[in-house]
């Protein structure tokens, strides 16, 4: 009998400053191979401090332990609505996701319930924002809060997904997505600090460092540190030291587009077929016409 799986969604909702960005949910498969998700959503009831809302959760309940992972559920990459558009807003194709796996055992049901059960508690509590405290907050909060690891691959070079790693705030105040910007790049890299400020080899060996031995930079850190590299470089030195040193991410991140560059000129060439076909069929009806 297979293992049931608690897995991190990654879906594809857009890209910003060149770089593409993510919704995460959460998806568990049962030892039937049924599938069901949590996810976080913006709210229905909005004001001027609240632009998007509180954040609104998906659990299934009361009818599901969870929503069906069907066509019908919101991140189902058969759920056209959730396809991209083309220039008349029509669905062209799914958008693209990636899986993450958290936890595999031969029994997660009541694990699953739990989950379930506290991400109900948490509906339309949170104010939604659109970089600091959403649908990947909630993710992780529930991964957590239930004893597991926290995905590992929601950063820059990865599949990045704002507001990751961060602890749900009843107080935070929203920041009006129409005014994210670029200097809203550090809110794209997940606050690894408070993780590891909870776990206690890091107490430990907070207390063991000295001036000689200073702390190493969090991801945070690191990604804001390299940010501001990137922005100094003049020489392109500091742009060819980052390569170097994160030479696999770069590579995935090439061949994600080299697959996107094939996928858009498949896209193209089907539309130019589908142009020629229609100006054949064109010609002949037109002579048709003429001879009739």
């Amino acid at each position: 009998m297979a293992n049931e799986k608690i897995e991190v969604g990654y879906r594809h909702i857009g890209t910003f400053a060149g770089v593409d960005y993510h919704h995460k949910f959460l998806l568990y498969t049962d030892k039937t191979g049924g599938q069901y998700t949590i996810s976080g959503w913006t709210g229905e009831e909005t004001t001027p401090q609240l632009p998007l809302g509180k954040i609104h959760i998906e659990t299934g309940l009361p009818e599901h332990i969870g929503l069906p992972y069907d066509a019908e559920n919101p991140d189902n990459i058969n759920n056209r609505n959730a396809w991209y558009k083309d220039e008349y807003d029509n669905p062209i194709s799914p958008q693209k996701q990636y899986r993450e796996l958290i936890a595999q055992a031969p029994d997660l049901s009541t694990k699953w319930a739990e989950m379930v059960r506290n991400a109900q508690s948490k509906d339309n509590i949170y104010p939604y924002d659109f970089l600091r405290q959403n649908s990947n907050t909630l993710a992780d909060t529930l991964l957590r809060e239930a004893g597991f690891p926290e995905p590992e691959k929601d950063g820059i070079f990865r599949h990045l997904a704002p507001g990751s790693g961060n602890k749900l705030d009843k107080g935070i105040v929203p920041q009006h997505p129409d005014d994210a910007g670029i200097s809203d790049l550090k809110d794209l890299s997940y606050l690894e600090e408070e993780k590891l400020k909870e776990n206690p080899q890091y107490a430990m060996q907070t207390q063991a460092e000295t001036v000689d031995n200073p702390k190493p930079q969090s991801k945070y850190e690191e990604t804001m540190a390299m940010l501001q590299g990137l922005l100094n470089d003049t020489d392109g030195s500091y742009a060819q030291k980052v390569l170097a040193e994160h030479s696999e991410q770069v590579a995935r991140f090439d061949e994600k587009v080299r697959q996107s560059m094939e996928e858009e000129q498949s896209k193209q060439q089907a539309l130019a077929d589908r142009e020629s076909q229609i100006q054949q069929e064109a010609q002949q009806r037109g002579l048709s016409h003429s001879f009739g």
